[in-house]
């Protein structure tokens, strides 16, 4: 699992640092998420209101987590202009380890799982200096192997480049 993160995190950043346009406009933003999942996070805006995020990192202990997020910006809503929510919708692929100690999982069992996700959220900009810091909540429902709901959240900050 950390040999799959280890060799997947640099390619996912080569190729999203190396983009010109994002690297160029300070659209790009680079950081770290705490929650379900915890791991690294990207998130480049299209425009004023509209971004793509995703992230790579590990669910709770039980395997790497994939993910990649169309989200819409809603600012003005509140009087602070750094202040904005967000609303979206995504992809996830997680590949899920079952620990061989829980009885109730039925052994060591390794499970790839598709879910589609819907994170909301509200982020704060920092004038100064180029660093947003987010809380999310993001419902996700697996559709493979079998349907079913799980409720992930998270706490980060990205710096933008």
């Amino acid at each position: 699992m950390k040999k799959t993160v280890y060799i997947l995190f640099p390619l996912f950043c080569a190729i999203l640092l190396y983009s010109n346009k994002a690297s160029a406009s300070g659209d790009f933003g680079l950081g770290f998420v705490l929650g379900s999942p915890s791991g690294f996070t990207a998130k480049y805006f299209l425009n004023r209101e509209n971004a793509i995020a995703g992230g790579i990192g590990d669910a709770a202990g039980h395997g790497l987590y994939l993910y990649a997020d169309y989200l819409i910006h809603f600012r003005g809503i509140l009087p602070a202009r750094e202040v904005s929510f967000f609303l979206g919708g995504g992809g996830a692929f997680h590949n899920y380890h079952r620990d061989r100690s829980a009885k109730t999982w039925g052994g060591d069992k390794n499970e790839k799982q598709l879910e589609g996700r819907m994170p909301f959220g509200i982020n704060y900009v920092f004038e100064p200096i180029p660093i947003e810091v987010f809380l999310e909540i993001v419902p996700a429902l697996e559709i493979i192997p079998d349907v079913d709901f799980h409720l992930r959240a998270g706490i980060g900050a990205r710096y933008y480049f």
